[in-house]
């Protein structure tokens, strides 16, 4: 992940539009970057291969992202209305509310403004802190993450019937269908097919589509949700599938007999 930083103190004698234009300029020099096609040397896991001077196996690997717009990469901005200069490609209209410009919803935008919204909110209700935690680092506590600073680490308990049935619930995962998921689900199915194949032999309850926004280009990695797609909307091949399943993988799903 790539982090830009604003260092640029607001000034009301300024310009506004100029107040993030080192972060623009940065982010938009990282985004045409074309990196070389060279190979890195890597350590191997497995038995063989060529060795180094000191005696640990290497291996040629590509070294990561060949193009910049696949660089993972957040920006910070100090004006809401700069987010429109991060995306030439972005359409929006400059008046937009930063949360529906497509940077921010994409999360590669974000805002000191969201911030001082973040503190009037803590400051009004407690709990708003706890729900922020949970969703950045998944629920983690002060008092876990200083027990896991001093190294104890987490030790798995006694299973009753009580810890069992808080596994019974669900979560949602992104699937890609180039992986085939889905027995017999190729490109040129209907997502009706998939959506039923999907409930009836693995437990999964099909809610959206991920789709490429240009399947045309080589290069294109902007994609677009596709929320309950009609049952005769043909599958690409590309697609990804948003389900929900069962948390705990080691339940066995079972099919109801009486199940239509």
């Amino acid at each position: 992940m790539c982090v830009i930083v604003s260092a640029r103190i607001p000034n009301p004698n300024e310009d506004p539009t100029l107040a993030d234009k080192e972060a623009i300029l940065a982010s938009l020099n990282i985004k045409a970057m074309q990196f070389d096609d060279t190979l890195g040397f890597y350590p191997l896991r497995q038995t063989g291969g060529t060795v180094s001077p000191l005696g640990s196996p290497l291996s040629f690997q590509k070294k990561g992202a060949r193009f910049g717009t696949n660089v993972p990469m957040i920006t910070e901005l100090v004006n809401d209305s700069n987010v429109q200069f991060l995306d030439q490609d972005d359409d929006d209209d400059p008046d937009t509310e930063l949360y529906l410009t497509q940077p921010f919803a994409c999360g590669t935008a974000f805002a000191i403004s969201v911030l001082d919204s973040l503190m009037s909110t803590t400051y009004f209700n407690d709990s708003a802190l706890t729900l922020i935690r949970t969703l950045v680092t998944g629920g983690a506590t002060p008092e876990m993450e200083l027990i896991l600073a001093e190294g104890a680490g987490l030790r798995g308990g006694y299973s009753t019937p009580e810890t069992l049935n808080n596994r019974d619930r669900c979560r949602i995962s992104q699937l890609a269908l180039q992986d085939r998921p889905f027995e017999g689900i190729t490109t040129g199915s209907s997502y009706g097919q998939m959506f039923s194949t999907a409930l009836k032999k693995h437990g999964q309850l099909c809610i959206g589509l991920y789709r490429l926004h240009d399947q045309a280009a080589i290069d294109s990695n902007k994609r677009y949700v596709i929320t309950n797609p009609p049952a005769e909307l043909r599958l690409l091949l590309s697609d990804y599938v948003y389900v929900l399943e069962q948390f705990d993988p080691g339940l066995e799903y079972e099919p109801r007999k009486n199940f239509l």
